[in-house]
């Protein structure tokens, strides 16, 4: 018996260690990558739209597990996103070595506003360690997804971009010019590239052009037919950077959506990048979302797969369809689930994976300086509703099975109506989840209070405080399932909770009718006074300790619920 014992144990040890990569390779909302090799490490930038810092940038070594490395955007001279919509901000990075620096280009949208005619600029910074970055050059070009390109035959460096043919009937392209890198300017023509395999018409949208050299061929890499369950991948080649484009006859070389858009749970396949490592192998980054139940509460997320060559054209992961079961490569699986994190804010400075939304240009929170851990919100007028910068901070969603717990910090005193702190799980200013303490309504005394946004309805409930004082245990919750947020609230991380509120998790998946939201769910700390300046009598509020406990997911491969 003692024998079996062992080889069980061993089997749950091989089980453990099992070698391969699985998707995604970066869970929660990180879409657009793109990815450059600097020796044996690998460097991955995802849009972040109106989240600061701006455009984050991981790093890896085996390809399988990242961690976050640096921002590009971290001062307001690179990026001014003030009072910028959900879905606007920064956009699609792309990373690439010019001149033996390390170059991002990427671009800022402002505003939605079809009248105004803010059009989104495209900029590039450069860094020599990917970790600090320079001000923007901005350039000539108008449009959306650069990339920048440095031929290794003739060192001259070329601005690829989606971009609208003119200013009039705008039909979306893939256009170029070779460009100054110092200036912005295009020191030669302006002309269009290859604009893939879908009508090239009013709808059309080819996109995140990405070029690379391979033996004799030039490739571009595009993506097609929208971010949504049309998003693809397709590719070209030619002798010369400047075309014409040889169509790959194996086009698109990437689409889940090929074998229905109801049926595989990876869907949205594309945006993708494509490098070699040390050895030679050949590999794919991509955005797909996980379609669950039909929506996909995470957003878009960063996906690998491996690449062979045939012919001179890529296959992806053997023309096979992604699948999240599926696993690759030759190096140790990620951990799963992960180890809890836990942030008890016992440091001079707050952990960089947290984000305020756009820039802040007030002080917005400070770490307590008494020894004690925790973090003190100042509360301004705003709040998550409002286009502007709340106190508020927020972190991704990256599993699709967890809770996340705030324990508050205690009061002096009670809150007025409309002072409020609490947490929510967020998506934009028009749809977010929210579970709280203030002032109640139509009675005396505090509350905890959940308010649900869905769409034009919004749902009210509150249960009495029987305290005079948040009182030091009072910790909430957000149970975050496949198809399900709960909120509730615990006296004491590990007490009992009490439930309040579920709603589907549809609602943290896509923005109301003629809005747009290009983000997945994030877990949000918070405090306001609801349109009023926080009163000087009001007490200090924040919270001392923040866990996200992560289970297993399970997600299948197939989206059947």
């Amino acid at each position: 018996m003692r024998l079996l014992l062992g080889q069980v144990i061993l089997i749950q040890l091989w089980v453990l260690s099992a070698f391969g990569i699985k998707n995604p390779i970066i869970p929660g909302w990180n879409p657009d990558p793109s990815i450059i090799r600097a020796g044996d490490e690998y460097f991955l930038a995802t849009s972040s739209f109106e989240y600061w810092p701006s455009t984050p940038i991981y790093k890896s070594k085996d390809l399988a597990n990242w961690e976050l490395y640096s921002h590009a955007f971290t001062r307001p001279s690179q990026a001014q996103l003030y009072g910028v919509p959900t879905g606007a901000g920064t956009w699609a990075p792309t990373l690439s070595l010019v001149n033996g620096k390390y170059y991002m280009a990427t671009m800022t949208r402002w505003t939605y506003d079809p009248v105004a005619r803010v059009w989104p600029r495209v900029m590039w910074v450069s860094s020599h360690d990917l970790k600090t970055w320079s001000d923007p050059i901005w350039g000539d070009a108008w449009g959306i997804d650069p990339s920048l390109f440095q031929d290794p035959a003739t060192e001259k460096v070329y601005l690829n971009l989606m971009a609208p043919n003119n200013n009039i009937d705008r039909i979306w392209g893939i256009y170029q010019c070779e460009v100054d890198v110092d200036s912005g300017r295009c020191v030669g023509e302006y002309r269009p590239l290859w604009n893939g395999t879908l009508p090239h018409n009013s709808s059309a949208r080819p996109e995140g052009p990405k070029m690379f050299k391979r033996d004799q061929w030039y490739y571009l890499l595009i993506a097609e037919g929208g971010t949504d369950d049309l998003h693809r991948a397709s590719i070209a080649r030619s002798t010369s950077p400047e075309g014409p484009w040889e169509a790959a006859p194996n086009n698109p070389i990437l689409f889940n959506g090929a074998y229905g858009y109801d049926n595989l749970t990876v869907q949205s396949t594309g945006h993708a990048t494509l490098f070699d490592t040390p050895q030679g192998e050949s590999y794919v980054a991509f955005l797909a979302r996980r379609k669950i139940n039909g929506s996909s509460p995470l957003g878009r997320e960063t996906f690998l797969s491996p690449v062979q060559w045939k012919n001179g054209w890529p296959i992806v992961n053997g023309g096979e369809p992604i699948r999240l079961s599926q696993s690759f490569g030759n190096t140790t699986d990620q951990l799963s689930p992960r180890n809890a994190f836990t942030d008890s804010f016992d440091r001079a400075n707050l952990d960089p994976s947290w984000y305020q939304l756009r820039v802040p240009y007030t002080q917005n929170f400070m770490m307590k300086e008494d020894g004690a851990n925790g973090i003190i919100f100042k509360p301004n007028v705003f709040g998550l509703s409002d286009r502007d910068t709340p106190a508020a901070i927020l972190r991704k969603q990256t599993s699709l099975n967890m809770t996340f717990s705030a324990q508050l910090l205690p009061t002096k005193s009670g809150l007025g109506y409309g002072e409020t702190v609490g947490i929510s799980a967020y998506l934009s200013e028009l749809q977010h989840q929210d579970i709280a303490v203030s002032g109640c309504v139509n009675s005396t005394g505090m509350c905890i209070f959940t308010r649900l946004m869905m769409n034009s309805i919004t749902e009210y409930n509150q249960v009495k405080l029987n305290s005079s004082t948040i009182p030091s245990d009072l910790t909430l919750h957000i149970r975050a399932q496949p198809l399900s947020y709960t909120l509730g609230y615990s006296f004491g991380m590990n007490g009992t909770i009490d439930w309040m509120q579920e709603v589907s998790s549809s609602w943290l998946a896509f923005a109301p009718t003629n809005w747009f939201v290009f983000e997945g769910a994030s877990f949000a700390l918070f405090a306001t006074g609801t349109g009023q300046p926080w009163p000087p009598h009001a007490p200090e509020v924040g919270f001392s300790r923040v866990t996200e406990t992560f289970y297993e997911e399970n997600i299948p491969d197939y989206d059947k619920w």
